[in-house]
């Protein structure tokens, strides 16, 4: 019955506070849904348009086609006939055909301004290699009579991309080791905010153990006789209830709610007992980190500091805010400390892979042994600090 009132109690005392109920909830949601729009070009290839100028000072047969098969590469981007030191520029020098079929080859020089992207580089460098090449290739064909003069620049186009064009299909891995097609950008940004959301339940731990202490409840806890265990087991029951509603809901809105907005829906296959012993796992882990913050803060202040500052470094060196595949080596093993790792690893495993409970075993049993050493942590310091509570408004 002393258990089950101060589980009320603190559920009472968590459905009063909304800036708690607007961390748990509505700011993971917030995330999830921009962060699901903004990556959702980029993990379906379709890339923004770009603007590029062109320099070019001889026009020939020969450039036309090289700018016809560089529009083709950059699909929607902007091939302009100018100078602007705003946009990247291709430079065409006037002996472009005389030199094509030369060995080595020289082409046309690139310029980026210095505040273009590394990926906006690439795509160019790309497009125009691939260009060149197709040129090379026509120029080689006219020389061997293959391809006539007169052939229209775009039916002579179609022509060589039937020679140097390749489709390339490509495959996720399963659990199971058959193949499936690629993930959408769902599978890959959801799962990362839901798990970034759940662990922010530290924050309003800590907050009400740092509430009861300095009101003077903790001690009143003392006097009646609590034991320790029904207090602990109180901080921790609601927040897993609450961690579990949060894994329901943010998947919910991935299946439900993204499609509604015009994005594809979140497939999650078949294995519900597996997301249910996933979501268990992360909901220990991040409830056991927010009982050692609680124990250890001294103040509201550095319970929010703790708790935030954690949180957010957790999901930096996770691969929650930046994807673990783009990371430098030494940064992917530093990635491999994070309990939201883990647990993101596994979540991919089971949307991306279509994966079992057996496969993901291991990261559970990661998050299991996390939850372990920060809970025991958690509970001595709490335990002493029950303990030393005295009839003040200060620990």
């Amino acid at each position: 019955m002393r258990l089950w009132a101060l589980i009320r109690k603190e559920t009472l005392l968590l459905r009063r506070d909304w800036h708690a109920l607007a961390v748990l909830f509505l700011m993971p949601a917030t995330f999830l849904i921009l962060m699901a729009f903004a990556m959702s070009g980029f993990n379906q290839e379709q890339l923004p348009p770009l603007r590029i100028h062109l320099q070019v000072e001889q026009s020939s047969t020969d450039s036309d086609f090289f700018i016809s098969a560089l529009q083709t590469q950059l699909g929607d981007s902007q091939l302009e006939h100018s100078s602007d030191n705003q946009h990247p520029i291709i430079h065409i020098t006037k002996n472009f055909s005389a030199h094509l079929l030369d060995t080595p080859h020289i082409g046309p020089s690139l310029t980026f301004p210095a505040a273009a992207d590394h990926l906006s580089r690439q795509r160019v460098h790309s497009a125009v290699t691939i260009a060149l090449a197709q040129t090379r290739l026509r120029a080689f064909l006219l020389e061997s009579q293959l391809l006539d003069t007169d052939t229209p620049i775009n039916e002579q186009l179609t022509i060589v991309q039937a020679r140097t064009q390749s489709e390339l299909p490509q495959y996720n891995m399963l659990s199971s080791g058959n193949l499936a097609a690629k993930a959408n950008a769902r599978q890959l940004s959801v799962p990362a905010w839901l798990i970034f959301g759940m662990f922010f339940v530290m924050l309003p731990m800590a907050n009400s153990f740092q509430h009861e202490q300095q009101s003077g409840t903790l001690l009143r806890f003392r006097v009646l006789q609590i034991s320790f265990a029904s207090l602990a087991l109180s901080k921790l029951l609601p927040y897993i209830g609450i961690n579990f509603i949060q894994f329901v809901g943010l998947l919910a809105l991935g299946v439900f709610a993204l499609p509604a907005l015009g994005l594809p829906a979140l497939q999650i296959g078949e294995h519900m007992s597996a997301y249910f012993a996933l979501a268990l796992c992360i909901a220990m882990a991040s409830c056991s980190l927010g009982l050692l913050i609680a124990a250890l803060a001294k103040h509201s202040e550095q319970a929010l500091l703790l708790s935030a500052g954690s949180n957010i470094i957790l999901a930096a060196i996770g691969g929650v805010m930046v994807p673990k595949s783009i990371m430098p080596l030494a940064m992917q093993k530093l990635a491999e400390l994070s309990p939201m790792s883990w647990a993101l690893d596994a979540f991919l495993t089971l949307l991306v892979g279509q994966g079992s409970t057996a496969d993901i075993l291991p990261w559970c049993l990661r998050l299991l042994g996390f939850a372990l050493l920060c809970g025991s942590g958690g509970l001595l310091l709490l335990r002493r600090r029950v303990q030393q509570t005295l009839w003040t408004t200060h620990s």
